[in-house]
């Protein structure tokens, strides 16, 4: 998973148009985020172990993009937000397992 800038932000929300994604919206110093992290970067492993073609799922500081919080209706971090054109289908704010994500990840991407 990369950590996207902000132009690179609205380019991978706006991609979701043509394939759903996933942003890990996050702040730098938050603990439960960067366990959260750990946590969604072992899913992706198992998943690219299982799967010929990896999710599109991307990272943002949440304090560099402020606005996204006002336009998603983020109300905590970690969230995982899963896009489809566009549109947020789904918000996880609580990392409950990797096999929970592993599971949500499958469904949604």
């Amino acid at each position: 998973m990369r950590d996207l800038t902000n132009i690179e932000i609205h380019n991978f929300i706006k991609g979701s148009t043509e394939e759903p994604a996933a942003l890990y919206i996050q702040t730098p110093l938050c603990g439960t985020c960067k366990m959260g992290r750990r946590m969604l970067d072992i899913t992706l492993e198992a998943i690219s172990q299982s799967e010929t073609s990896e999710p599109k799922i991307g990272a943002c500081n949440l304090n560099a993009m402020p606005e996204l919080a006002e336009k998603y209706s983020i109300t905590s971090v970690p969230c995982l937000l899963f896009l489809n054109r566009g549109i947020a289908v789904k918000k996880i704010y609580a990392m409950q397992s990797v096999d929970f994500l592993y599971q949500n990840v499958k469904k949604y991407l």
